[in-house]
């Protein structure tokens, strides 16, 4: 079989979604497979469910299978593993749809605030440097016909522009090893792990991360309290999820208050994970019987405090980039305009 790229998100909420719809009927998770194969209009994809449809005709339970396809997570597998274990397989298939498109969007609103930006930056200096390197040395020609030069601001703006034209190859050079760098970062283990360790530890990203990771950690955590799953091996798989250097301790120390047997949300409280109102709700939720409700309502609420976030961020960052280009070329022209009106209006 041709080697399937690893699924992302979208790809593993959707195969999640079909298996919830249709394990609940009833369906066996062969059966349901089956059904998905012949309805996937995608050659990648149906190739990907008939192998996973003869590696259950072969004997093989769900969860081996997925496995055996080295394209799902591995979080994904040992969820349906504790699934299967638990008989609340439909359960967490239902939790592992909910929590992967809520991932979808959450991803789709970061890289949405990281490329809008960028893009707008690239075209800004883009035009600036046509400003600089091709407009103002017309104007200075015009000056120089009239029988004058550019002085001042104007004509430093127009050096810099030589300047820029002349080292266009170390330009070049500086961009090729910008993206260089850029794609280490996105595609490399290493680099993607130094990018990741940054954005957890920078004093200003860690909070907009750490509350990314508390969405996730509760989102596993009502999969987990749902699917009946023991919490140590819940809570081991939420923190392999997480992928947050900041949560690694706070959830050792979680784990720790539990092995001295204390309740969950004290572990919680503890290790200072969720706010403090959170925590509150969690403790009420505890005792009530509704941990499940509760861990989906805080999932929830960092769900959309990151969305906010992110919201305000564009919100505050396009309007600043649109005045600041603003005044940089308004700057320009009137350099150049002001004396040429004022030459005009001598030779009138």
């Amino acid at each position: 079989m041709k080697k399937i790229k690893k699924l992302n998100n979208r790809e593993v909420a959707a195969f999640c979604s079909q298996l919830s719809l249709l394990l609940p009927a009833g369906i066996t998770p062969f059966d349901a497979i089956s059904l998905m194969a012949q309805d996937t209009s995608s050659e990648e994809g149906k190739a990907l469910l008939l192998d996973v449809e003869n590696s259950l005709r072969d004997g093989l339970t769900l969860h081996e299978a997925l496995d055996g396809t080295n394209v799902f997570p591995e979080y994904v597998v040992s969820m349906i593993l504790l699934g299967e274990e638990s008989g609340n397989l439909d359960i967490i298939m239902k939790k592992l749809t909910e929590y992967y498109e809520q991932q979808c969007i959450i991803s789709d609103s970061v890289k949405s605030a990281v490329r809008y930006p960028f893009i707008m930056v690239c075209l800004m200096l883009f035009i600036l440097a046509v400003l600089l390197i091709k407009i103002l040395p017309i104007f200075n020609q015009v000056f120089i016909q009239l029988g004058s030069e550019l002085t001042g601001v104007s004509k430093q703006l127009m050096n810099i522009g030589y300047a820029i034209q002349s080292a266009s190859g170390i330009f070049i050079i500086l961009l090729i090893s910008a993206a260089v760098i850029g794609l280490f970062f996105a595609k490399s283990p290493t680099g993607r792990a130094w990018g990741r360790h940054f954005l957890h530890t920078n004093r200003f990203t860690k909070g907009f991360y750490l509350g990314v990771a508390y969405s996730r950690f509760a989102g596993a955590l009502s999969m987990i309290t749902a699917g009946g799953i023991d919490i140590f091996k819940g809570l081991e798989l939420a923190n392999r999820l997480i992928d947050n250097e900041l949560m690694d301790e706070k959830v050792k120390a979680c784990s720790e208050v539990l092995s001295d047997g204390g309740y969950l949300y004290e572990a919680i409280k503890d290790a200072d994970i969720f706010r403090a109102q959170h925590q509150r709700m969690l403790q009420i939720g505890y005792r009530s019987g509704n941990s499940e409700v509760v861990f989906d309502k805080i999932a929830k609420h960092y769900e959309d405090d990151t969305l906010s976030r992110i919201q305000k961020i564009l919100g505050a960052i396009e309007p600043t980039l649109v005045i600041v280009f603003s005044l940089i070329v308004g700057l320009i022209l009137l350099s150049v305009i002001m004396p040429l009106i004022g030459i005009m209006s001598s030779i009138g």
